[in-house]
């Protein structure tokens, strides 16, 4: 909201009239207004970018409504309202859905809210065949509905409902090391990021050693040279030297 418009609506709320555009005469308007905002307005006042006499007279009441993944309990009603209320209009016939796929929906980290809940129980209605929704269905949609979405934003609790999803009690022999696999990796990933490349750095934060640290950079393709070299390399040995380039190390033949 500009601050014209803020000075605006503030005269509207403290005088009680409104002037319609290119008129001249006043009326008188007896209204309740109800404001909805994803911005934190107290940090806006602080900066000088919202007008504070204005947040005051509209913060007469505060509903806060959490995230949808503040009340995961509330994603099961969510879903089967959105099946029944675009089943309608898609078939004449009600949409079931899995409990597996329900679980799964449970533990999305769900930065859009109920609209991208609403998307996907949406999207997943039309690529099901038959009305009936399982897991497999919601992955596509998923994947559709943010096709963009990085590996990093996706939760922890995402994962694992992944993991889990289609095991059964033989299947989860390697469940423990797919986890820590995946963590690893976000750890390493993020770790050199912050710490521009320097493998020396990220060795003093993690409490490993450096070539431990090169090591676990080309298993996860996380190396410069990751994709030349698929297999970890040995490291130097006697008779071989170590070349610095900016802020990585390679081992190169001594002279």
């Amino acid at each position: 909201m500009t601050p014209g418009t803020q000075a605006k609506l503030l005269r509207v709320l403290q005088e009680r009239v409104i002037q319609r555009v290119s008129g001249k005469q006043t009326i008188s308007v007896d209204v309740r207004l109800i404001a909805a905002t994803h911005r934190d307005l107290e940090k806006a006042v602080e900066e000088k970018k919202f007008r504070e006499d204005l947040y005051y007279r509209l913060n007469d009441a505060v509903i806060r409504l959490p995230s949808l993944r503040e009340r995961r309990e509330d994603i099961s009603d969510l879903v089967r309202y959105f099946l029944h209320w675009h089943g309608a209009e898609l078939a004449g016939s009600e949409p079931t859905i899995t409990d597996d796929a329900l679980q799964f929906l449970k533990y999305r980290s769900w930065p859009g809210n109920v609209r991208q809940l609403r998307n996907v129980v949406h999207k997943s209605l039309v690529l099901s065949r038959g009305y009936s929704i399982d897991r497999e269905v919601i992955c596509q949609a998923l994947k559709q509905v943010n096709p963009t979405e990085p590996e990093s934003k996706r939760s922890l609790q995402a994962h694992v409902a992944e993991l889990l999803g289609p095991a059964d009690s033989e299947a989860l022999t390697d469940l423990q090391a797919a986890l820590t696999d995946w963590v690893e990796r976000e750890l390493y990933s993020q770790a050199i990021r912050l710490a521009e490349g320097d493998q020396t750095k990220v060795a003093k934060w993690l409490g490993v050693s450096r070539p431990t640290v090169r090591e676990r950079l080309l298993r996860y393709g996380l190396h410069p040279g990751a994709e030349r070299t698929p297999h970890p390399v040995p490291l130097p040995s006697e008779g071989r030297g170590v070349r610095k380039t900016g802020k990585w190390m390679i081992g190169s033949p001594l002279a």
